[in-house]
């Protein structure tokens, strides 16, 4: 099963990856799986992506010189393009695009597949969101919330998740504690989560990364439990994304 299977991600949708623990290796396997089946895929981000993350993809376009018949040569091409905001000459860093930008790529190109990386978490596999963030655009009908399993365990601090304290906030636990299934699901669960800013229409999905990392499945398999009581989130996926085969596990109710 790919992992576009597992998500049930169709060849035209929006997909926006928001949390931690593997949204660019996310984004990137979904644009090549994409590609595999014979369609079109734009990444990008509406907030910022690495210069290494960059010279991921095959071509790139940035946003000031983002015109429909230069993304469509590029697409005619490589059939994946990265489209990103002005790039900081010493970091290599480059801005996201405007909801705008996202609204004519979406007008241009109808039956392409956008994949945004809507939000940072600074390398770490867990995390909430700031006021600002995420930016999703209304035009997502795919909401993929992302988490590295070796969040679990771990202890609530600033090494092993982005805003702790936002963390405490939301799940209730307190600063220092191991973070456990019902934390992690009560994060990313939330309205102020790992649903923040999810279209009324759009799906969510949430994707657990690094399972194979654990000793067992079996506190992934408590996380999805506990996830899947939210009504709105479909289906939890168990994956590997850097394995040759992604998806170890699919959780439904």
């Amino acid at each position: 099963m790919t992992l576009a299977d597992a998500l049930r991600m169709t060849a035209d949708e929006s997909v926006a990856l928001v949390g931690g623990g593997g949204k660019t290796t996310a984004m990137f396997r979904l644009a090549r799986e994409t590609v595999d089946r014979g369609g079109c895929a734009i990444t990008t981000t509406t907030t910022r992506i690495f210069g290494a993350q960059i010279a991921l993809a095959p071509a790139h376009v940035a946003a000031a010189d983002a015109t429909r018949e230069r993304i469509a040569a590029a697409l005619a091409v490589h059939r994946h393009v990265l489209v990103i905001g002005p790039t900081e000459p010493g970091s290599g860093k480059a801005e996201g695009i405007s909801l705008d930008l996202f609204h004519r790529l979406r007008a241009w190109f109808p039956e392409a597949c956008l994949l945004n990386e809507a939000d940072g978490s600074r390398m770490r596999p867990f995390k909430a969101p700031a006021d600002y963030e995420p930016v999703i655009p209304p035009e997502t009908t795919l909401v993929v919330p992302v988490v590295g399993a070796d969040a679990l365990g771990a202890l609530l601090d600033a090494e092993h998740v982005h805003r702790p304290e936002l963390v405490s906030a939301l799940s209730g636990a307190p600063i220092g504690a191991r973070i456990t299934p019902a934390i992690v699901a009560r994060v990313l669960a939330h309205p102020e989560g790992g649903r923040k800013g999810v279209p009324v229409d759009a799906r969510v999905v949430v994707l657990i990364n690094k399972v194979d990392a654990l000793p067992d499945r079996a506190t992934a398999r408590e996380t999805a439990a506990c996830l899947l009581r939210e009504p709105a989130i479909q289906r939890v996926v168990l994956a590997n994304l850097r394995g040759e085969e992604p998806v170890l596990e699919v959780c439904v109710r």
